[in-house]
């Protein structure tokens, strides 16, 4: 929204330059992303999740957020290929039940191992 108002105060930077700046900006970070996520792949997929899949999120939101930007779309990537991840990203702050105190941001949320977490 910032973006459009920005483009509608000053339509003479709203330019085929800036369109193509955007996009090849887009590529280069899906590009870096694709070397992080093989890197972290390197020995093998996680649970329930594979390097493709993690691929295809990263196309699907870079084109979800072009969208936003009023660009097309650069990837083929039309559907969620991880719908529980935007539940996750996108949650609201957690409240401990019995003290409804906030923990989004408390490091003692975080404490414990992860034998702990997944026993």
């Amino acid at each position: 929204r910032l973006y459009r108002t920005f483009l509608q105060e000053n339509p003479d930077i709203d330019t085929d330059e800036l369109a193509y700046d955007l996009r090849e900006a887009c590529q280069t970070v899906v590009c870096h992303e694709d070397a992080f996520i093989d890197r972290a792949f390197e020995l093998g997929g996680v649970e329930g999740l594979t390097g493709a899949e993690v691929k295809a999120y990263i196309r699907y939101i870079a084109n979800r957020r072009l969208n936003r930007l009023g660009q097309p779309p650069l990837f083929t990537a039309d559907t969620n290929p991880l719908p529980w991840m935007d539940e996750m990203l996108n949650a609201l702050e957690h409240t401990n039940f019995f003290e409804n105190r906030s923990t989004e941001y408390s490091r003692a949320a975080t404490r414990g191992t992860w034998d702990e977490a997944f026993a």
